[in-house]
């Protein structure tokens, strides 16, 4: 199956969910990451959007536009800059397609999802053939009819909010959704430690860890054909004493806890749990990467309580994903010297890939449909986090990288291999 170009019963339906989406950006826009439940709870409907005007047509020795729907100023620019290096490694080193010239334009969405809709446009009025962002899924949400009436695909790169592909027929992402998260995760505790039973750790009424917690649970007893061998224990929000959560952890009998939440949150309560005795296997989600920095921001003198600890992750330097993965680290080494590239860098060169080969693939840039046909039927893709496959919803079927924390390190443990259905 692939994704529906004819506005089927359940995107028809997802219309809707989107539609009451954007009286809450503004809100949301001020107070963080938007989640899945968030969006959904939103009762506000959108109103039609502008039309854009149409672009002069191209002529065959004109460059092919792909445009860069990114913050370029306001409170988001600074970690989306991460993205945007990403996409212009991957344009230097492929910037021609068709035997024509690839030019980036840049439309800042400024962070704010009201003002969007105006960069949005302004890809739509440039005759761009695909668009790569936004940074932050509210953003990318905002968007979304003006691609769509314009027939224009667009691909995130680091969007993990369901609804940013599964409520559009034209946008695409690079990253796994949350939910697929918390499957790797599960992967992890049976394949690879070998244990058929696990605790979770989770906030009660968080969104963000909700689709990660269903799907860890349900890989977990679906492989072992056992029900309740999963025990979800729940804090309620602001608590700072874990001891009594921890405690009940230790009861349930197992060593494994899937913990997904902030790298701060994550950081202190292990140091907590191994000071006070309690030796567990912490599992966290992407938001973890940050966790060792955390603990030398608060100044731990020992990382040893962080020994052992693992967490998802999009892309590792040393897993060696696919031969894609090689020359983007080569060439981004050469480019910004010893540094080590950062996920949403690898993801910002995968998403530029994806749009590129699409357009190649489909021979036409100025169809837009044609192209977003081509970029729902991409299979196996070599890009620097993987070989990508795109599901039905725009959504990539790829391998996941969990990391393990030793001697105050983090290295590439296991790969979370899919199978498809998962």
């Amino acid at each position: 199956m692939i994704k529906s170009f004819g506005m089927d019963d359940r995107k028809r339906a997802s219309r809707a969910t989107r539609a009451l989406c954007l009286a809450l950006a503004l809100c949301l826009s001020l107070c963080g990451c938007a989640t899945f439940d968030n969006f959904k709870a939103a009762m506000d409907q959108r109103g039609g959007t502008q039309q854009a005007e149409q672009p002069v047509p191209e002529q065959p020795g004109d460059p092919i536009k792909i445009g860069v729907f990114e913050p370029l100023t306001g409170s988001d620019a600074e970690a989306a800059a991460s993205e945007i290096r990403g996409i212009e490694l991957a344009h230097e080193l492929y910037g021609r397609v068709l035997g024509r010239p690839v030019e980036l334009v840049y439309a800042d969405n400024q962070s704010d999802a009201a003002l969007a809709t105006a960069a949005a446009l302004q890809l739509t009025q440039e005759g761009v053939s695909v668009v790569i962002g936004s940074y932050r899924n509210v953003l990318s949400m905002a968007a979304q009819d003006i691609f769509e009436e314009a027939e224009l695909p667009a691909v995130a790169c680091t969007n993990t909010n369901p609804l940013v592909t599964s409520t559009s027929d034209y946008y695409f992402r690079v990253c796994v959704v949350d939910a697929f998260q918390g499957n790797s995760a599960a992967k992890y505790v049976l394949e690879y430690m070998q244990k058929t039973s696990a605790a979770v750790l989770a906030q009660a009424g968080d969104d963000y860890s909700s689709a990660m917690i269903d799907r860890f649970r349900a890989k977990i007893e679906t492989v072992t054909g056992t029900l309740n061998n999963v025990r979800l224990i729940e804090y309620p929000e602001g608590t700072t004493d874990f001891t009594p959560y921890l405690d009940k952890i230790k009861s349930f009998g197992s060593d494994y806890v899937f913990f997904p939440s902030s790298a701060e949150l994550g950081e202190q309560v292990i140091y907590d749990a191994y000071h006070s005795g309690y030796y567990f296997n912490w599992i966290g989600s992407s938001s973890w990467e940050s966790i060792i920095d955390q603990a030398k921001t608060a100044g731990r003198k020992d990382l040893g309580h962080l020994n052992n600890a693992a967490y998802v992750s999009f892309f590792d330097a040393e897993a060696e994903l696919s031969p894609e993965t090689e020359i983007f680290l080569r060439e981004y080494a050469r480019r910004y010297g010893d540094e080590v590239p950062a996920e949403s860098v690898a993801l910002g060169y995968d998403a530029y890939l994806v749009a590129v080969n699409a357009i190649k693939t489909a021979k036409d840039p100025s169809d837009g449909k044609l192209i977003a046909t081509v970029m729902s039927k991409i299979f196996e893709l070599e890009g620097a986090t993987g070989k990508i496959t795109l599901s039905a919803d725009g959504d990539p079927i790829k391998d996941v990288v969990i990391m393990r924390i030793k001697a105050g390190a983090a290295y590439a443990a296991f790969t979370a291999t899919p199978k498809w259905g998962e």
